[in-house]
């Protein structure tokens, strides 16, 4: 397959920007994520729900170099399309702020769809608000307001944060909480804190943060398939996994984004079909519906083909032999050869994963019942018999035809693609 690429040797990617915000006593309280591209000062995009999808992308399904305060609240921008839709929430309701654009248009469909949202327990706040009356239907539905006060004098503030408590904020039970943008020094700090901001943000704190390291491009046509099997209504787990498994990408990319921030197992996965029964079948349409909007480049059929042979033959062999949990000897064939298609070094990768223990020795160092599972059907493979014909001969029979069959199935899961 070729010789990986150590971890330091990768090209690092463009992820995204984040900009720290912090609360009054200058303790850090969230991030923003700013779509980044080409250029770490700047986002240049077409199409606003794209840079969105592939944002979001990038933050849970991509592998960061730097993954430090995990766990404060995030401040994503949706377009409003992407708000009303759907299909289009797999994100954790308890980690995530939606701000609303300032060029937003606010209608009767909107505030419909914020108030079931908040339901969910999503938050909201509204971006660079700018005291327009526009706004006002929503203030009481928003959690946080960010209010950009640079080249705002301070007499006007005061007089437009005054007006604002008294026709709106000041009749409500639950008031939202007041955020200060592009504070640029301590004075405009101080008199921010004054009047009453609770939390900020600009470069006076810190300015926003290129985010690098290794972007995963999923198939994106994969991802489209996948939504269109979740339309079947009689679709199970058992075949949805089935269908992610094709694509050892997008498989790596699922179990990523199940150790995300955003979606962090409460115990270690053993298996790709332990993460989509914990993720569910409406939030994995969710992320195939992420994953085919941001979703680019081209995939590597003839491995992709070897590895999903290997991971059935791994995954029929345990069955056979009456192991426990074949589903995660499925995981370790299908990660064995990781490293190939991705082109990195695998034990990092496998870091990444945070998969148990017998699963990452099993794929690393060919060590428990699974590696020497693995260890087999890789000489059988390679026609390498001399381990394979010392076995008994009903389990020599077990890796013959459990290979035959292995061959068969993934020849039938291409056949369309």
């Amino acid at each position: 397959m070729g010789k990986p690429l150590d971890s330091k040797e990768i090209t690092k990617d463009l992820l995204f920007a984040r900009q720290p915000i912090f609360d009054s006593k200058k303790k850090l309280y969230g991030f923003e994520l700013l779509y980044r591209d080409n250029d770490p000062n700047s986002a240049v995009f077409d199409d606003g729900d794209k840079a969105t999808a592939s944002l979001i992308m990038n933050y849970c399904g991509s592998i960061l170099e730097d993954e430090v305060n995990s766990y404060v609240k995030i401040f994503i921008n949706l377009t409003k399309s992407l708000i009303l839709s759907d299909l289009f929430f797999p994100l954790d309701p308890k980690r995530i702020v939606i701000e609303i654009l300032e060029d937003t248009i606010i209608d009767q469909e909107l505030i419909d769809r914020i108030i079931a949202l908040k339901k969910q327990g999503y938050h909201f706040a509204l971006d660079d608000f700018a005291f327009c009356d526009s706004f006002e239907p929503i203030l009481p539905l928003m959690s946080y307001i960010k209010v950009e006060v640079l080249d705002m004098p301070a007499e006007k503030l005061t007089e437009k944060l005054a007006r604002l408590n008294q026709e709106v904020l000041g009749k409500l039970q639950e008031k939202p909480i007041l955020l200060a943008e592009k504070v640029e020094d301590q004075a405009v700090y101080s008199q921010c804190s004054k009047l009453g901001f609770q939390l900020f943000q600009g470069y006076f704190l810190e300015r926003p943060l290129p985010v690098y390291g290794t972007k995963i491009d999923n198939n994106s046509e994969t991802a489209i398939q996948i939504l269109s099997q979740l339309q079947n209504p009689n679709i199970n787990l058992d075949d949805l996994s089935r269908s992610i498994s094709r694509d050892a990408k997008l498989s790596y990319q699922i179990l990523k984004i199940v150790n995300s921030p955003l979606c962090r197992l409460p115990k270690k996965v053993s298996s790709l079909h332990e993460a989509v029964v914990f993720l569910g079948l409406q939030q994995v349409k969710k992320w195939a519906m992420a994953m085919a909007l941001a979703g680019s480049g081209a995939t590597n059929k003839e491995l992709f083909m070897l590895l999903l042979t290997r991971a059935r033959c791994c995954e029929l062999v345990s069955s056979k032999l009456r192991m426990d949990d074949p589903d995660s000897c499925f995981t370790v064939g299908l990660f064995s050869g990781i490293d190939a298609v991705l082109l990195a070094d695998k034990k990092w990768l496998l870091d990444k994963l945070d998969l148990t223990e017998d699963i990452n020795e099993a794929i690393l160092n060919l060590k428990g019942e699974k590696g020497r599972i693995l260890q087999l059907v890789i000489e059988l493979e390679h026609q390498d018999l001399e381990n394979i014909v010392s076995l008994d001969s009903a389990v020599q029979k077990i890796y013959y035809e459990s290979l035959e069959e292995a061959l068969k199935w993934t020849q039938l899961t291409f056949k369309n693609l």
